[in-house]
């Protein structure tokens, strides 16, 4: 992935927050199941998930799929040795990957929805095992030289991968998000179906994240995800339901207030004491709204410092 040449992924603030989310759900979910999990993403030169991951998670068997940059570069930059650097497209990498374990697979696509999103989706639907999780994130804009794609745009590029029922403008930038969802959903479904037919102990697909987040003058990202499970097994015991980005109707944004430092700090120590908060709104310091959904997301939050090393 060649994104990390012109931003650092580790000081974009909102995917920040969109990582530490995610990380929450799964050092909730991952006790659920008893089982080393191994991680599958595209590390890029930051690798900044796969250090969380390692860290928090305590995965030790990960594999970083990389397509644009060369292996000694690859492998000088990453942080552990337990990173497998496998180079490649992601397709051809994953089939050289033993899916059959469990696993939390994270493709962060850089462009926007692509075919190759699909194939990747169904290879790895077709293997993973009870408690995996798959996520995908891409541009979430459906549209040639900034025209939303039509309906029949969207056939033709993805035929019966289009699910039925979706309005002639599923594509402008309001409806987008929830166009993709129901595409992948559907696919998600229909692999685990087929699959169902061939094996014994049947599967279901749940799904669990659907988040759009604009970073400041950057792209328009959507992240969909899910949980692969057991048909039996009762997805409510797995203590995440009380999380309100999980498994959400509507496209959860990830819209985090540019506070400072300061602010920052004085809210923590006020949160919900409504007298208190009204000081900053009435005293024109910080707007309502701001308040609110710095309440969303404070607990996700970065902080940045400037450090001389």
């Amino acid at each position: 992935m060649k994104s990390p040449t012109n931003l650092n992924y580790e000081i974009r603030p909102c995917k920040f927050v969109e990582r530490r989310m995610l990380l929450s759900a799964f050092m909730r979910i991952i006790p659920r199941f008893n089982v080393n999990y191994q991680y599958i993403g595209f590390g890029g030169l930051a690798f900044t998930d796969f250090k969380l991951f390692h860290r928090e998670l305590h995965i030790n068997t990960m594999y970083s799929i990389e397509g644009g940059y060369n292996e000694q570069k690859l492998e000088f930059n990453k942080p552990y040795s337990c990173i497998k650097i496998l180079c490649g497209d992601s397709s051809n990498m994953l089939s050289s990957i033993d899916l059959s374990k469990s696993s939390i697979i994270w493709l962060d696509y850089d462009g926007c929805l692509t075919m190759d999103v699909f194939r990747d989706l169904e290879q790895i639907m077709m293997k993973i095992p009870h408690g995996s999780i798959y996520l995908m994130s891409c541009n979430r804009q459906l549209r040639k030289e900034k025209i939303p794609y039509s309906l029949a745009d969207l056939s033709a590029l993805f035929g019966n991968l289009v699910p039925l029922g979706l309005e002639n403008d599923c594509c402008c930038n309001t409806k987008a998000p929830t166009t993709i969802k129901k595409m992948l959903e559907a696919d998600c479904a229909n692999v685990i179906s087929d699959r169902n037919k061939t094996e014994t102990s049947k599967l279901k697909f749940q799904t669990l994240f659907n988040l759009v987040y604009e970073e400041y003058r950057g792209a328009r990202m959507y992240t969909f995800g899910g949980i692969v499970l057991h048909e039996t097994f009762d997805e409510k015991t797995l203590n995440i339901w009380d999380l309100d980005f999980i498994n959400t109707d509507e496209p959860y944004e990830v819209d985090i207030p540019n506070l400072t430092y300061r602010e920052a700090s004085a809210l923590n120590q006020i949160l919900n004491l409504n007298e208190r908060e009204s000081y900053f709104v009435d005293n024109s310091i910080i707007e309502k709204d701001e308040i609110e959904r710095y309440k969303k997301y404070y607990k996700y939050l970065p902080n940045f410092y400037d450090v001389r090393i």
